[in-house]
Formats: structure tokens, sequence, C-alpha cells
């Protein structure tokens, strides 16, 4: 890596560094990107060169704390065959993340809503998982599928439900395990008549 390039990674993590504790302490709404680069030593125009606008700034540090946190997640992770756990699992870790940056989480869940983004991707990923478990135990790829989609649809009722509140936590978990209650039946029972 070329001193320049160097220089430039260097500047890029002093201004996430300074705006994760500015977002964190005053408001991601409230800290200016005047303030930001007054903190930073740099120009106004220069914050723009590392970040075009303040909202890739925020999903910039959103991103690598959320990758901290699930992969933190997944080593500690024990292995589950229940769709339900699966979700349940899943859903904590992102529950408790998204508590934990409130703020972040709105306006980044409401953009990549909004435009198709990570959020839609990453429920992809777990729609994925459902189905998998449940065909683990001969149920049909159809059935499967159906399952899978209206356990997901409950995540983002949930969600949706807890986000603006800035709240999730274990009420949010309470309440997605018993509108799963259903599909953890349907498992169980599968899970004998494969056995």
């Amino acid at each position: 890596m070329s001193l320049r390039q160097q220089q430039k990674a260097n500047t890029r993590a002093k201004i996430k560094t300074i705006a994760k504790h500015a977002f964190l302490t005053q408001g991601i709404e409230s800290t200016s990107t005047r303030y930001l680069s007054d903190k930073a030593g740099i120009a106004v125009g220069t914050l723009f060169v590392h970040f075009p606008d303040k909202l890739s700034l925020v999903k910039d540090i959103f991103f690598d704390e959320m990758d901290a946190a699930l992969r933190a997640a997944a080593a500690a992770q024990k292995a589950s065959a229940s769709p339900i756990d699966y979700l349940l699992q899943t859903a904590q870790v992102l529950f408790d993340f998204y508590d934990e940056y409130a703020e972040f989480s709105r306006l980044v869940l409401l953009d990549s809503l909004a435009k198709g983004g990570f959020h839609t991707n990453q429920m992809s990923v777990i729609t994925d998982g459902i189905v998998k478990r449940f065909r683990q135990v001969k149920v049909d790829e159809k059935t499967a599928n159906v399952f899978a989609e209206n356990m997901i649809s409950n995540y983002w009722f949930v969600l949706l439900t807890g986000v603006p509140k800035g709240v999730l936590g274990q009420a949010a978990i309470d309440h997605l395990k018993r509108m799963n209650l259903p599909f953890e039946v349907s498992y169980r029972n599968a899970l004998k008549n494969s056995a």
C-alpha cells in the first residue's frame, strides 16, 4: 500500500471512529458533517470524498458493527435442527444489535427496505436456513417454503413493530416465538413421522 493510500485509509478510519462516538452520544440527526470534519481536522469536502453523504457514513459504521456482532454470535451459537430455534437464535442476535444501534437501525433498515438492500438479502439467507431444516424432517419443498415465508413474515412484523420504538429485546423474541408456534408444532410432528 502506498503512502497516499495509507493516509486515505487512516483518514477514513478516523472519520468513522469520530462519527461513531458522536452518533452514539449526540444522535445521528444532531451530528452535523461540519462537526465531524472539525473533529477529524479535515475539510468538509474531504469528508464527502470518503463518504458522499451522512447516510453512507452511518451505513459503513452500521455494517462494520453488525459484521462484528454476527461473527461473535456465529462462534457462540449452538447448532440448531429446529427451524424455530434457528430463527429465534438469529433474531436474538439481530434484535440485540438493532436495540444497541437503534437510531442507526431505523435509518439503515428504512433505506434497505425502500431499496431492497442488505436486510432483504439477509432474510433470504434465513429463509433458506428455515426451509433446509423443514426439508431435513421430510417436509415437502412447497410446504417448507410456505412455512418459511410465514415465519419470516412474522419476523418482519415483530421487527417493524419494535424498531420504531427502539426496543426489541426479549419481549420481541417471546412474541416471535408465540407467532411461530404452529410451525414449531408442524416441525415436531414431521420429526416424529420421519423417525
